[in-house]
């Protein structure tokens, strides 16, 4: 009685850990700064629509940002991401690299993005980071029918 116990408990305890995420950043690019913008200005003076769009792929959940604000900085040091996962929570940073901190903003057409390691079905949770913006956690249910465009000023804190 007590090997069948503790087999059930096993299965249970194994079962529980196979559900776990464990996502990876595949991929990212970015359209850089746009040449023009390289001027001091506010946040008011170059802010458009931005939009972030969560596409199922075969590869991985693709993350699209359009029209971020981002520091001038990235002229020289470039955009980076980190891609973590706890549970069924991802966490989502874009943010400027190692570039000068200039004061001026730049304009950013479009920030592209694979994450690998979901599961088709299952419920997740994004937090979502770029540069100065972070969103309310975002859910989804990564499918073959996710197509999700969220407007960014809806969802910052």
């Amino acid at each position: 009685m007590k090997r069948i116990f503790l087999f059930i408990l096993s299965a249970v305890l194994l079962g529980a850990c196979a559900k776990d995420t464990t996502v990876e950043l595949v991929k990212f690019t970015d359209t850089g700064c746009s040449k023009q913008s390289l001027v001091p200005q506010t946040k008011a003076d170059v802010d458009s629509e931005s939009q972030l769009i969560l596409k199922y792929s075969p590869e991985g959940l693709e993350v699209t940002r359009t029209n971020a604000i981002m520091n001038c900085s990235i002229s020289s040091g470039g955009i980076s991401c980190d891609v973590t996962s706890d549970g069924n929570v991802i966490t989502y940073h874009a943010y400027e690299t190692d570039g000068p901190i200039m004061k001026c903003l730049c304009p950013v057409s479009n920030m592209s993005s694979i994450v690998a390691g979901l599961r088709t079905g299952r419920e997740y949770v994004l937090q979502y980071s770029c540069g100065d913006v972070t969103c309310s956690p975002i859910s989804f249910t990564y499918s073959k029918q996710l197509n999700l465009v969220l407007d960014i000023d809806l969802y910052k804190l």
